[in-house]
C-alpha cells in the first residue's frame, strides 16, 4: 500500500513538458509539446493566415508562415524560395526561434490554435483583446488536473 502511494505521488508530482497557454484573468490551458499552428484572419487582407511552430528545448521554432497575399508585415526573407500550396497559400519557410509567443485574442480575427487536427478557438474561450502568453514549461500532472 505504501509503495502504491509513493508511485501515485511520483506520477502526480513528476513534471511533464507542456505547451502552456496563459491568458490574463483565465486558467491556463495545457497542450502536448507537439507541433501546432496559430491561425487568424488578417485585419487588412481579410484572409486567413497561419504559422507553424515546433518545440525546441524550452522554446519555439517558427518553421512556416502561410498567407494568401503579399503586403506589409509579410515575411520577405527565407533560406528557401516561397512556394504555393494546393489550397492557395504562399508558404514561407522561416525557422526563427522564439522563447515565448505573445498574442492578443480577438473574435474579429478568429484567433485559434490547431494541433493534431483539433481546433482550440481562443476567441471563444477568452474575452476580446485578452493578452495571451504561450510558453513551454515543465508542469506537474496535479497542477494540470487542478488547472493553473
Amino acid at each position: 500500500m505504501g509503495s502504491m502511494l509513493v508511485v501515485l505521488l511520483f506520477i502526480f508530482l513528476l513534471p511533464q513538458k507542456k505547451i502552456v497557454i496563459d491568458a490574463e484573468s483565465a486558467g491556463d490551458l495545457y497542450l502536448p509539446p507537439d507541433t501546432f499552428e496559430i491561425h487568424w484572419i488578417h485585419s487588412i487582407e481579410k484572409e486567413e493566415w497561419f504559422e507553424v511552430y515546433d518545440i525546441e528545448n524550452d522554446g519555439f521554432i517558427l518553421t512556416e508562415s502561410h498567407f494568401k497575399t503579399f503586403g506589409a508585415g509579410v515575411p520577405s526573407d527565407s533560406d528557401e524560395p516561397a512556394e504555393m500550396t494546393e489550397d492557395g497559400f504562399v508558404k514561407y519557410t522561416v525557422n526563427d526561434p522564439y522563447p515565448d509567443i505573445y498574442l492578443n485574442v480577438s473574435d474579429n480575427v478568429e484567433t485559434k490554435i490547431v494541433q493534431n487536427q483539433e481546433e482550440i478557438l481562443l476567441y471563444e474561450l477568452y474575452k476580446p483583446y485578452t493578452a495571451v502568453e504561450i510558453t513551454v514549461k515543465n508542469i506537474p500532472l496535479i497542477k494540470q488536473i487542478l488547472g493553473g
